[in-house]
């Protein structure tokens, strides 16, 4: 039985990301090699492709198509599925992905047969057994009319298995992570303990919290050829022994690799001499998320910090000679005054990779906001993308928002002594790559700019 899993294309309408960093479909990749030893597993990665999906359908003629991706997905994925059928109606569709495990009823379209909601590793191939006649019908899986109400869904679990990447071997030199170039993945925890309530992440686990044991993790790191490793973990730096057990590792198995990783301010603070040991082995970059340099934004946002943390924890990356990717949440209620304090929080701490989020509030998540709120339907989830502005501005007008987040951007990620580091630090087809990325996402951020002042 052939099985084609799906990274599908994003909407033309979508504030792309994708423009700046392609990272491999990790997902899709474990889900092939959980099946490979009964099944054929073929991955199809359309974020590079240039030929569409009915065209891989009709060349592959799959038994079964899979398809996992995001909230902004949503449309495409669905499309596909419509594709699929139209094909061939034998060909039996799975979608999955981290939106499907929060939100199934999303997906409950009767040109989807199953939505794969929980513990996706353990399920997927008795999913695959159960459509081949051989096997019950998993636990964790709802049919097209089933809801989350209506069934009762299993413990969470968290079997992981050393990834064989070799599914995406055509597509691995196009992978990178703003300067990483031919980045690889690899996952060595589930979840976050902390509660921040704008996080989607926390619930797709439910809230819990999982490591894997270090010594998987490491044969798996062993069978990747990449240097560049993106450990896609929700926030690496949460326990302070298993961060050092993890340096001693590297150390040990004398590994050369660069390590980029998510991780928490007041981790860095608290932990110093950790990041300088791990800065010894290959860490090069943390995206920190600094959400707010204003206490009441991270009161409200449960983020259990405070600015003088997030300000000591930049402050050590930089006399570590660590690269901070600073991610930051604009509030609907921020003024001009917020953005220009912001800009210059962000200027003296020497801040020049920026991401900058307007508030968004995905479903599933703490932050409520009613309807009218919003700047469009939930429904139109292209939009959904957190960085398109969703909730109405309280102290300017949507336009005025925008303008204010393009002068943001454009403020600290082009300062001019940083721009002659670039020419001396990175390639020049890296520096390339990411300027036609950048000059596409203001292109769209225009766009944005313009219907907002016509409307």
């Amino acid at each position: 039985m052939k099985i084609l899993l799906v990274r599908p294309q994003p909407s033309s309408e979508t504030i792309g990301l994708q423009h700046v960093m392609i990272v491999e479909p990790l997902d899709l990749e474990v889900l092939a090699t959980i099946v490979e030893d009964k099944y054929t597993p073929v991955i199809v990665d359309l974020l590079i492709e240039k030929r569409d999906f009915i065209y891989f359908v009709n060349k592959e003629k799959p038994d079964v198509v899979c398809i996992t991706g995001y909230i902004t997905n949503i449309p495409k994925i669905i499309y596909y599925c419509i594709q699929t059928k139209n094909i061939d109606s034998r060909i039996t569709t799975i979608v999955g992905g981290v939106h499907c495990e929060v939100c199934p009823d999303d997906f409950n379209y009767p040109s989807i047969d199953f939505r794969v909601v929980r513990n996706a590793t353990t399920n997927f191939k008795p999913l695959l057994e159960f459509i081949n006649g051989q096997g019950t019908f998993p636990s964790g899986v709802l049919r097209y009319g089933q809801n989350v109400t209506n069934i009762n869904l299993p413990e969470f679990n968290f079997y992981f298995p050393i990834t064989n990447r070799k599914y995406t071997k055509q597509y691995r030199n196009h992978y990178f992570y703003i300067f990483h170039n031919k980045v690889a993945l690899i996952k060595t925890s589930f979840g976050c303990p902390f509660e921040c309530k704008f996080c989607f992440c926390r619930k797709i686990t439910c809230q819990l919290y999982f490591e894997r044991d270090l010594e998987s993790v490491f044969e798996e790191l062993n069978t990747i050829t990449e240097k560049e490793i993106y450990i896609v973990d929700d926030n690496f730096l949460v326990n302070r022994n298993r961060v050092n057990a993890f340096i001693q590792k590297v150390k040990n198995h004398n590994i050369k690799k660069n390590y980029l990783i998510y991780g928490r301010a007041d981790f860095i603070t608290n932990n110093p001499d950790v990041l300088k040991n791990f800065r010894e082995v290959g860490l090069k970059t943390v995206i920190v998320g600094l959400e707010s340099f204003k206490d009441s934004d991270l009161t409200r946002f449960n983020k259990d910090s405070n600015s003088e943390i997030q300000k000591r924890a930049i402050k050590i990356l930089n006399e570590l000679d660590i690269d901070c990717f600073a991610t930051v949440i604009a509030a609907p209620d921020w003024s001009k005054l917020d953005f220009h304090n912001t800009k210059r929080q962000l200027k003296s701490l020497g801040i020049h990779y920026l991401n900058l989020q307007p508030l968004t509030p995905l479903p599933g998540t703490d932050i409520y906001v009613s309807d009218r709120e919003l700047l469009f339907s939930r429904q139109d989830y292209e939009k959904w993308d957190l960085a398109h502005v969703v909730i109405k501005p309280t102290r300017m007008s949507v336009y005025q928002y925008y303008k204010e987040i393009m002068k943001l951007y454009f403020a600290i990620t082009f300062q001019p002594k940083y721009l002659i580091q670039y020419f001396k630090k990175y390639p020049l087809f890296q520096l390339w790559i990411m300027l036609k990325g950048s000059f596409k996402i203001y292109c769209q951020y225009k766009k944005k700019l313009e219907e907002a002042y016509y409307a």
